[in-house]
């Protein structure tokens, strides 16, 4: 089956899941609240229109994101920035110049599937990416690489909350411009959106920690390979630190070739702790959260996604599978980068004001000097 039949079968199958949650929560609504009205449409019905309602959306969506594939694919800046950026940039571009001029109506009709995308179909893609993560490859590094990822992860977000603090940045912000920072830059800031607030955080929030997710994996890139030299790490040492500071997997890689392919692997590997993090640092991010939503948030594709980790990891899952799953994970990803660019407005952006960016680059240059003392004394002390 083409990728893309995959993937409609996928989106045809998580709508139904969504409907039907929807659909007990409406049967079974909470005692404080007053029933709702009888409804005369069926179940058949109802999701009928659930799907129709999403299909111009979910089209100009999926659309976009097949025109900055395609961007992607030029290489335009030597290929070091993640496809999911060109896929943001794309939504932000159409988002802000085409859409601003068509009619109230139309905006109306793209708003539901744009909102799917974002938001429904970003859980579904962090899921997925479960299967690229392997548990195994983990277990070739040693402890000190392991606590390392984890000190520098788990440090990282304490210390951005406290700073947002300092600084009055938004609490939502503060913490989506941590999380870029922390763990594994675009898809973890995508995979929190909807944990810092009760219905996702805004997409000019979102933008703001995606940009510094941008500038400063780009200057990842280039300080640390003419860091090396005079550094006292060996490649292997070089490639934790590497992996256990650098934001996204696209700056991993590059910095890491940029060097050795010995620091290359190690690097690689140690990003994968990081990523593997992701579902733990979810359940942590949602208790801090309690004073932005008036709910605390329980991350359920956090659970999926460390589940179908470990389940691709010690069963027998085929390589097709495997391949199918990871393709229908990064469109997934690229459609709801795309809708978050969409719902954007620069406007917003802009007047954000330089809290945010000052807060990223403090946590810029912790990452890079903290991270090397944190990496020095464990690697002292545990075995990589």
């Amino acid at each position: 089956m083409a990728p893309a039949k995959w993937l409609l079968a996928a989106l045809a199958f998580f709508a139904c899941c969504e409907q039907a949650r929807l659909s007990a929560f409406c049967a079974s609504p909470p005692r404080l609240l007053p029933a709702p009205k009888p409804r005369t449409v069926t179940t058949a019905g109802a999701s009928a229109e659930f799907v129709t309602d999403r299909i111009p959306g979910v089209a100009l969506v999926a659309s976009l994101a097949l025109l900055a594939k395609r961007i992607a694919a030029q290489n335009l800046a030597g290929g070091i920035f993640s496809p999911l950026l060109y896929a943001t940039l794309t939504g932000l571009v159409v988002g802000n110049t085409v859409l601003k001029r068509v009619g109230s109506q139309m905006k109306s009709n793209l708003k539901p599937g744009v909102s799917f995308a974002k938001a429904r179909l970003l859980r579904l893609g962090i899921i997925l990416y479960g299967f690229k993560v392997s548990v195994m490859q983990i277990l070739q590094l040693g402890p000190g690489s392991l606590a390392a990822a984890a000190a520098m992860t788990f440090s990282t977000l304490a210390l951005g909350a406290c700073l947002g603090r300092l600084l009055q940045v938004d609490r939502s912000t503060a913490l989506l411009v941590t999380t870029g920072a922390s763990i594994c830059g675009v898809s973890a800031v995508m995979a929190a959106a909807p944990v810092v607030e009760k219905e996702g955080a805004s997409g000019s929030k979102v933008s703001v920690a995606l940009a510094t997710v941008m500038v400063f994996g780009i200057c990842s890139m280039f300080v640390y390979p003419l860091m090396w030299p005079k550094l006292a790490f060996s490649a292997k040492a070089m490639g934790i630190y590497t992996g256990a500071t650098v934001y996204e997997v696209a700056g991993v890689v590059a910095a890491g070739n940029a060097m050795s392919p010995a620091v290359a692997s190690a690097a690689l590997l140690t990003k994968l702790v990081r990523v593997l993090l992701l579902a733990p640092f979810l359940l942590v991010l949602s208790r801090m959260s309690k004073g932005t939503s008036s709910k605390v948030q329980t991350p359920w594709f956090a659970y999926a996604f460390f589940g179908v980790c470990v389940l691709s990891s010690w069963l027998p899952v085929p390589a097709w599978l495997v391949a199918k799953a990871s393709a229908i994970s990064t469109w997934c990803t690229a459609m709801a980068m795309v809708g978050l660019g969409l719902e954007s407005d620069v406007n917003s952006i802009r007047n954000m004001g330089w809290r945010p960016m000052l807060l990223a680059s403090l946590l810029f240059a912790y990452l890079v000097v903290g991270g090397f003392a944190a990496v020095a004394g464990i690697l002292r002390f545990l075995p990589a």
